[in-house]
């Protein structure tokens, strides 16, 4: 492109507000999105988990907790189990009964609905935007997150409008709220949805390979958002990347899954400061 297309481009225009300095009313908007935790430690604990299907181990023998307050990055080769084990939280994959799982304050397969889980997990990935094909409007995308719809199917709350507003203010996507979810870059796009995972305020917001897909440009959107989610605390993040590129500063704990010589599949290996 010529330099002023780059220069007006529009992800140029949200990346130049982002590192900008930010105004007090912007600060004093972000800590009031703030999460705030609704659950004793541990949020989530895998007991020597293991995945395994007729022909071959994936994983086994991982012990892994998750306290309030504290950001994860996943990693390992593709095949390791990184989306497994993501399943194993969400409650997607059938052997998340046939492990021993702590959630959110219950024993999994306690009598707790999947509806009871996910309504504290928010969710971003490659596959959800490959689904999220109808043409609704930007805030119409931020306000189905309170009703974890794929569009909008139901007149929402001034509460819920309001606070979807309030959302593209802080990603600086304000004079787009009438646009075509379609007539947006893809990295916009992708920021629109992860904006809609955690309008609700989730315990856990659980982003699987968020820059899947995108160019340069949207990289950079998505990475910076992600660094202001983390510091400002605005949910937990739960992320999952397997290029050391990709690392944001703001996380500071990993679980990465390595060859198991001795055994079949995948272990996993725990890094971070004060772990209990």
């Amino acid at each position: 492109m010529s330099k002023d297309q780059w220069v007006n481009h529009p992800v140029i225009h949200q990346l130049t507000a982002q590192s900008g300095q930010q105004s007090e009313e912007l600060l004093a908007l972000i800590r009031r999105h703030r999460h705030c935790a609704k659950f004793a430690d541990p949020v989530f604990e895998l007991h020597n988990g293991r995945v395994a299907y007729s022909d071959r181990v994936i994983f086994s023998g991982v012990n892994w907790r998750i306290d309030n307050g504290v950001h994860w990055q996943v990693k390992g080769p593709n095949g390791c189990g990184k989306s497994t084990l993501l399943g194993l939280i969400f409650g997607d994959h059938p052997q998340c009964y046939s492990n021993d799982i702590d959630i959110f304050g219950k024993k999994r397969g306690s009598g707790e609905s999947i509806w009871e889980i996910k309504q504290h997990i928010g969710m971003v990935s490659s596959a959800l935007h490959m689904q999220y094909r109808v043409n609704c409007s930007t805030i119409d995308v931020i306000v189905s997150g309170f009703y974890d719809s794929i569009g909008l199917y139901q007149k929402p709350t001034q509460q819920q409008v309001a606070i979807a507003t309030e959302w593209l203010a802080m990603l600086h996507m304000g004079h787009l709220a009438k646009t075509a979810f379609k007539q947006l870059e893809y990295g916009q796009q992708r920021l629109l949805l992860i904006a809609r995972a955690i309008v609700k305020q989730p315990t856990l917001l659980i982003l699987d390979e968020p820059y899947q897909g995108l160019d340069y440009l949207g990289r950079r959107l998505i990475k910076n958002s992600l660094e202001l989610i983390a510091k400002e605390q605005l949910t937990q993040l739960l992320y999952v990347s397997h290029y050391q590129q990709d690392s944001l500063d703001s996380i500071e704990h990993f679980i990465e899954f390595v060859a198991d010589d001795s055994h079949q599949g995948y272990r996993a290996e725990v890094s971070g400061p004060t772990l209990k």
